[in-house]
């Protein structure tokens, strides 16, 4: 009979063999991966040739992928196709994927789309038109509808068309641009569907509009734009002018909701719910009265910029509907007349229309400088200080017209009208130009009217004393503030600290507890030395077990990341970069890049950011009240300038001290605020932002240029909503940057930054994949996360003391998704969290003990506040597997975890010391921490490798090594921090603690020269 020993012989022996395995095929996938992407670049070698008429030998086993990686580069005539089919058994390939197109599993179904959609031939055609007519998964018929795009056929146009009906927001907002790729074709067939009265077949016509012009669209949308007009007449007669104008762009208001019923009846659609709904996924049915403003503001939009003399007339000028009085107003700004001037000029005293007005007057003066006169005269003549203040927000943006009329005799106007702007607070323009100029006739005469100004308002001296250069400051006679310094006191939630204090207690006493119990017969009979012997063998076996169930969970989370990973990777391969550029396709983005003391880094990674591949994207960097130069590094390498820049405060924040830009890098916003940590410099980022996600990013952060569209593409592959999705992270340590891109990726010299590089990859293909296959994915790092930005908004932004909830975290990134996630979970909206596993942002990790020990401190320290933030989803069904599942594990193996482990360490030491440290539990936990240790760690290696080029073959070898040695010491050390972190909450809070940072491979400093 086997005895239990000789079992947990052969356990270690597998689980031996199983690392070795697992060693093995890594270092020898990394020689295939090579191979593999040779032997792919040859092929796409040979068919350019073939597509450009060059002689090229037939390849028997060319591969469809091959094909299609090149038909995005090369537009083929009908020769050079068929030139190409020789090369390629197009009959076999157009069988297996037509059968595949028959599929239950959506991957294969979308491969088949796309690859039959390359082929191009009419029994392709006719295939995808038949799928898409069946079909009911909407990312699916997105792909059948792009491939039927690709291919083009007029014939496909009605098929096309009716899709769309009953299908989701999601899906029409990208297929309509899709068809519209098909021009004129599209245009003659527009009789089939102009006089419909479906919401789906109004808003294609109108994509349509945006892209093709004709009589016939001009037409139709000044239809539409009258029905809206007629619409909301009617509905005057119900709610009043003032009712339907005080509510009619505000989405959750109660009159709107009533407004919205009103507008369904009346186009013979039946009403729902308009409350807290994702609007782009819900049917058309469900939606058709906001639907339908939408669709006129669109309308007027276009009619605006292509048609504006339609919009010059005053049933439109003056119409009930504000935006169709604001699209009025800029479509004037379009004409070169000196009445329509006079309009704008009107409209400026209309609250209402007053930045309809203000931007149309701007466009205008801006197109044609001769008007600019005209708007001076306004000024100086203007009583109305609202109207004053508007006007010098226009005058303002060409304040250095008004400062260079300074240096001449008659000046009187220029410097009344520099006062008059600097008196109604429009001093950016102003104190830019100041810090900037050289010429000491206008710096006296501007010190002159910037002193009048100061004695007539004395709240202009914090901004002067504040922007000014120390000399400038000094001659106004102000004394300079570098920053407003806030002294708020961190307190100690005393609460959390009495629930810590009973957390500790009672991971101290389980163990011993559960001794009484089992060893109660002998409990007062042994003598306490022979007790305390076997106490300790008894906790020695439990932590075994702690350890050995801990692996096993990573184990089983490793094998659902290698099944997400075959996906992602297989439904990453279909995605042509010509589907991922086509308009709408992806969301748009504002990258949110906090900084605080970055000035070694800071250059490099926005340059990093700024040259990212996709197609819609802004960046915005957020000074955090830095102490060194890095906002005046940014602003002398981009050349930037300080404006007033106008944006909604949606969420309350820290001050915002200036806004910076350079009119001909558009893309790039550079903010200046009062410090107030990470998370409250990503909600003015958010409040400034302009796209629909947001993506936060570490500004000692480098993204590969793919890694955005990688991450956000993966936003085609579900048809429930994302409201946050997470990347990649890795050391950047070792590698060589130039120029803001990583031109050599390496493995760093520090044994510490080695031992995190194992550590961050196992966290993530581990804990992040797996956790997103079950959808219950709590952490998405800060490093590189992408988010909605209204759900942000929703649940009101990241937790601050200057935010809704009144209170700070350091775990800002996992408890936004959190909140999140408990939101949509009460609201009982189906939702994923999605993770890439092929999206890598690299980021600068610590390489000394003392920066690495803080940092474990603040993670831990962010773990618990979160945890106990949001204990009362702890084991709650209404919260599904984040409440029952997740939320659980992160309590006891992540937040309590290290309590039992390091007594357990405590123990393992003092039975050594007593002597009893036996063969049968040195084994038992050589299994439990060392064996299955390696083999979560490996196994993640391999994972983070499948098809990936991020280490050399030397480097991965330098890796396995430092995975298996970190099983001897290092980790229990790393969790000795964690148990730190958990002491350390009963001492008094000390911040975020910024660790310093060395620069990107020391080239920060060749950049900013």
């Amino acid at each position: 009979m086997i005895e239990i020993f000789e079992i947990w012989i052969i356990i270690g022996m597998l689980l031996l063999i199983a690392d070795l395995v697992i060693i093995l095929r890594l270092i020898r996938g990394r020689g295939k991966n090579d191979k593999s992407l040779i032997f792919a670049e040859h092929q796409k070698q040979e068919l350019l040739n073939l597509a450009t008429g060059k002689p090229a030998p037939a390849y028997a086993s060319m591969e469809i992928a091959s094909y299609c990686k090149v038909s995005q580069s090369v537009r083929y005539d009908q020769l050079l196709k068929e030139n190409i089919a020789k090369s390629i058994d197009m009959d076999s390939f157009e069988k297996k994927y037509l059968k595949g197109l028959k599929s239950r599993n959506i991957t294969k179904k979308s491969e088949a789309a796309l690859y039959l959609g390359v082929l191009g031939t009419e029994k392709a055609r006719l295939a995808l038109e038949k799928a898409l007519e069946n079909e009911t998964n909407s990312t699916l018929k997105l792909y059948i509808a792009n491939s039927l795009t690709d291919i083009g056929n007029k014939e496909s146009l009605p098929i096309l068309t009716n899709s769309l009906l009953n299908e989701s927001r999601f899906y029409r907002n990208k297929v309509n641009m899709l068809i519209s790729d098909f021009g004129e074709d599209f245009h003659r067939y527009l009789p089939e569907i102009i006089n419909s009265q479906r919401i789906e077949f109004q808003e294609l016509i109108v994509d349509f509009s945006s892209i093709y012009f004709s009589e016939t669209l001009r037409n139709y949308l000044i239809q539409l734009i009258d029905s809206r007009k007629e619409t909301i007449e009617q509905l005057n007669s119900l709610y009043g002018k003032a009712g339907v104008r005080q509510c009619i762009n505000c989405v959750n208001s109660s009159p709107l909701l009533e407004m919205n019923r009103a507008l369904c009846r009346y186009e013979g659609n039946v009403a729902a719910d308009f409350s807290c709904r994702r609007y782009e996924l819900l049917p058309v049915s469900v939606n058709s009265g906001t639907a339908h403003h939408q669709l006129v503001i669109k309308a007027c939009d276009i009619v605006a910029e292509y048609y504006p003399k339609v919009f010059d007339q005053e049933q439109y000028l003056y119409a009930d509907d504000t935006e169709i009085r604001n699209a009025a107003m800029r479509a004037l700004a379009n004409f070169k007349s000196t009445e329509k001037l006079d309009k704008l000029l009107g409209f400026l005293r209309q609250e209402d229309t007053a930045r309809g007005a203000i931007n149309g007057i701007s466009t205008l003066i801006e197109k044609n400088r001769v008007y600019f006169n005209q708007v001076i005269s306004a000024f100086l003549a203007e009583t109305d200080c609202r109207v004053k203040k508007d006007l010098a927000t226009i005058l303002a943006l060409r304040i250095e017209y008004f400062i260079m009329k300074l240096t001449r005799k008659n000046n009187d106007d220029a410097k009344k009208i520099i006062s008059e702007i600097i008196l109604l607070g429009k001093t950016s323009e102003v104190i830019d130009f100041l810090n900037k100029n050289r010429d000491i006739n206008i710096e006296n005469e501007l010190i002159a009217i910037i002193k009048a100004a100061i004695i007539q308002s004395g709240g202009l001296k914090i901004d002067f004393a504040e922007y000014l250069n120390g000399r400038l400051t000094q001659k106004c006679g102000l004394i300079q503030v570098t920053e407003p310094i806030e002294n708020e006191p961190l307190k100690r939630d005393e609460k959390l600290t009495r629930r810590l204090l009973i957390l500790l207690v009672g991971s101290g006493l389980i163990i011993p507890i559960v001794y009484c119990i089992r060893h109660w017969s002998i409990l007062f009979v042994m003598p306490f030395i022979d007790q305390l012997e076997l106490f300790v063998m008894d906790f020695n076996y439990y932590i075994a077990y702690y350890a050995m169930a801990l692996n096993m969970i990573y184990l089983v989370l490793l094998l659902f990341s290698y099944i997400s990973v075959v996906r992602q990777e297989r439904l990453w391969n279909i995605k042509d970069m010509s589907l991922l550029f086509k308009k709408r396709m992806l969301p748009s983005i504002s990258i949110i890049a906090p900084a605080y003391n970055e000035e070694k880094t800071i250059i490099e990674s926005a340059n990093s950011l700024l040259n990212l591949k996709y197609p819609e994207y802004e960046l915005i960097i957020v000074n955090d009240g830095s102490k060194d130069q890095t906002l005046n590094t940014l602003i002398r390498y981009y050349d930037l300038k300080r404006v007033d820049y106008l944006y909604d405060s949606r969420l309350d924040t820290k001050p915002v001290r200036g806004v910076y830009l350079n009119r001909s890098r558009p893309q790039l916003i550079v903010v200046d605020k009062i410090n107030g940590g990470k998370a409250d410099s990503l909600n003015v980022g958010i409040n400034i932002a302009n796209k629909e996600y947001v993506c936060g990013i570490d500004a000692d952060s480098l993204l590969e240029d793919d890694a955005l569209i990688k991450l956000a593409s993966l936003t085609l592959d579900e048809e429930t909503e994302t409201p946050a999705l997470g990347g990649n992270v890795l050391p950047i340590n070792g590698c060589t940057i130039d120029r803001g891109q990583i031109a050599q990726k390496g493995l760093a010299e520090s044994k510490l930054a080695r031992f995190q590089t194992i550590e961050y990859i196992r966290s993530f293909m581990s804990g992040r994949l797996g956790w997103s296959y079950f959808n219950c994915l709590l952490i998405i790092s800060g490093a590189f996360g992408l988010f909605r930005k209204e759900r942000i908004i929703n649940v009101g932004g990241y937790l601050t003391s200057s935010g809704k909830y009144k209170t700070d975290t350091v775990g800002e990134d996992m408890e936004l998704v959190v909140r999140i996630s408990r939101q949509m979970k009460e609201a009982r909206r189906p939702f994923r969290i999605l993770y890439a596993y092929n999206a890598n942002c690299w980021t600068e990790v610590p390489e000394d003990i003392k920066t690495l020990k803080k940092q474990r401190y603040r993670w831990h320290r962010g773990l618990i506040e979160i945890l106990t933030f949001h204990r009362e989803m702890m084991f709650r069904p209404i919260y599904g597997r984040i409440g029952t599942v997740a939320m659980p594990y992160f309590y006891i193996f992540e937040m309590l975890g290290p309590l039992f482990e390091i007594q357990g360490y405590l123990m393992v030491i003092l039975s050594v010391i007593l002597g009893i440290f036996n063969v049968q539990i040195a084994i038992i936990l050589f299994i439990a921490m060392v064996l299955m240790g390696t083999l979560v760690s490996v196994s993640s290696l391999l994972i983070s490798e499948k098809n990936g080029k991020n280490f050399s073959r030397k480097e991965l070898w330098i890796l396995v090594f430092y995975a298996t040695i970190e099983n001897f010491g290092v980790r229990q050390y790393f969790s000795l921090w964690r148990f730190g972190g958990y002491i350390n909450m009963f001492k008094k809070p000390v911040g975020w603690q910024k660790a310093d940072r060395k620069g990107f491979a020391g080239k920060a400093d060749e950049v900013t020269q």
